[in-house]
């Protein structure tokens, strides 16, 4: 019997990608607020935080999408979607309880 796994040699991951990645990711995101009052999110993210953060948006956007889909209610797509996958993975990545 091999012996239980060492929980600190495990990756923190959230939705599927280690959290760290996330963090930079999203870190590396910026916001202005324009003087129409609208708030505009820009960035430079290098490929090796931009794929794991896409991939980490997919599997949310599909999550979403499957609980939207099982509650019977109108399912998300779109612009609408995207956002609510990007709100919910900086709120995953952002919980240390999660």
């Amino acid at each position: 019997m091999s012996p239980d796994p060492d929980p600190d040699s495990e990756p923190d991951l959230v939705a599927g990608e280690p959290r760290t990645v996330l963090r930079d990711a999203f870190a590396s995101i910026r916001t202005e607020r324009r003087p129409d009052g609208t708030l505009d999110l820009a960035g430079d993210i290098s490929a090796e935080l931009a794929q794991p953060l896409l991939r980490a948006l997919d599997r949310v956007a599909a999550e979403l999408v499957a609980d939207d889909e099982r509650r019977g209610g109108e399912v998300r797509a779109g612009g609408r979607l995207q956002a609510d996958a990007f709100v919910a993975l900086l709120l995953r990545v952002t919980d240390p309880g999660s």
